[in-house]
């Protein structure tokens, strides 16, 4: 053991003398060699330093950017009560309106509201009556229109000493007139899908849970009132579904008794020209043209699949008008539905005698029926002329793009054949 510590000092003893004597070509090796590894170490904690800076300002970009996605999906327009004494005026009187069955009123304050419909509504108004108590909006879909949740109170005659809460959401729109008034038609998607989203508010659950809760506690104090509504709504659909039929039958009789005018006529025809022989007349084709936005259904119901939306203006070959509130079009080479009631009928000018010609005196309208309240579908400047067909009661009818039109005939000049 001894040995062994005198051999390893004596190599220490050597190493030493080696050193100290090369030293002159050592260190400077050495230093090199010290100052490379630093300078690599230094580059290599540089680019690491980089690597970090960039991926921790990557992190914050990111950051930054999701914060600000869920600031605008997290920005919801304050649900406040109305100030707007039109908006307020417009459902006070709709409420007024529905309390007193007021069909007339009810179709001035909206856009459209089909057959059945006022129906349920004129005898739903029999046994209920509402009062509004606030409004509260917010912007609509589109410049000018809101979202509105109208909070009220409904009263029924079995109960007149309870007054139930109860909340209700409209879109509300402008019309080229600049007068509110409510829809009614079907909502298109993008109306619908803005509306979802208006209504996951905050705001909106927060009143829609009130309304809830102060519902639900009335209930709870008169719980005999949930069987009373079921008969009630049993009664109204009862004597919905008969005035509905009736209706129906009306129309049905209607229809009847036109066709067999027209039979009689022809029959009329034929026996007047007796041994000549009577060209079969050529079917009547009908259009419609719609007068708002509405959608196209694929057969006839509210809740069939769109398969379409019809913008206002929009002209359609009609196939069949339907007694249930329907009409069958061709769209897109195919069969579709739209509500009547969002319909204008004109009949097509292919195969209609025309009597004269009719120059414009000045810029008139062209209207879909001899009436200024009719829809218009066309104008004519001073000078333009047009085939007339007939002339009746002050107006002109007319050929105009394939279909009947009507011009007043105060503002033009008539020119008959001989």
């Amino acid at each position: 053991m001894k040995n062994l510590g005198e051999k390893i000092k004596n190599l220490f003893s050597n190493i030493k003398k080696f050193v100290i004597k090369y030293s002159k070509y050592l260190l400077p090796v050495a230093v090199l060699i010290i100052a490379a590894a630093v300078v690599l170490i230094a580059l290599d904690q540089r680019q690491k330093s980089i690597e970090r800076e960039n991926e921790r300002l990557a992190q914050a970009a990111e950051a930054e950017k999701l914060a600000a996605q869920e600031e605008i999906e997290n920005t919801e327009i304050p649900l406040e009560e109305t100030n707007d004494d039109k908006i307020k005026a417009l459902f006070e009187s709709f409420y007024a309106a529905l309390s007193a069955g007021d069909t007339d009123a009810l179709l001035g304050l909206c856009d459209v509201i089909d057959d059945s419909e006022l129906i349920r509504l004129t005898e739903q108004s029999a046994y209920v009556d509402y009062t509004l108590n606030n409004v509260y909006i917010q912007a609509g879909p589109k410049e000018g229109s809101y979202i509105t949740y109208t909070y009220y109170m409904a009263v029924f005659e079995r109960y007149p000493d309870v007054a139930l809460p109860a909340l209700k959401g409209y879109l509300v729109d402008v019309n080229a007139e600049g007068e509110l008034y409510i829809v009614m038609r079907d909502l298109t998607d993008e109306e619908n899908d803005y509306i979802t989203q208006i209504a996951s508010h905050d705001d909106v659950r927060e009143l829609s849970n009130k309304v809830n809760v102060e519902y639900n506690d009335l209930v709870l104090e008169h719980p005999d009132i949930l069987d009373y509504f079921i008969e009630l709504d049993t009664t109204v659909s009862t004597a919905v579904g008969e005035k509905i039929a009736q209706l129906n039958d009306k129309k049905q009789a209607e229809a009847a008794a036109s066709q067999a005018e027209l039979d009689a006529e022809s029959q009329e025809n034929a026996e007047d020209g007796e041994g000549e022989t009577v060209e079969e007349a050529e079917p009547v084709i009908m259009y419609a043209t719609a007068t708002t936005r509405v959608n196209i259904r694929a057969s006839d119901s509210a809740n069939a699949e769109r398969v379409g939306e019809a913008m206002t203006g929009d002209k359609f070959q009609v196939v069949e008008e339907l007694l249930n509130g329907w009409t069958k079009i061709i769209y897109n080479d195919s069969e579709a539905y739209i509500k009547s009631e969002y319909l204008s009928m004109i009949q097509s000018s292919d195969g209609q005698p025309t009597i004269g010609m009719l120059t414009a005196k000045s810029e008139v309208n062209i209207r879909s029926l001899p009436d200024t309240a009719s829809e218009r579908v066309g104008a004519l400047m001073a000078g333009d002329q047009l085939e007339i067909v007939s002339i009746a009661d002050g107006w002109c009818c007319v050929k105009f793009e394939g279909t009947l039109a009507y011009v007043a005939e105060e503002f033009v000049d008539c020119t008959l054949f001989e």
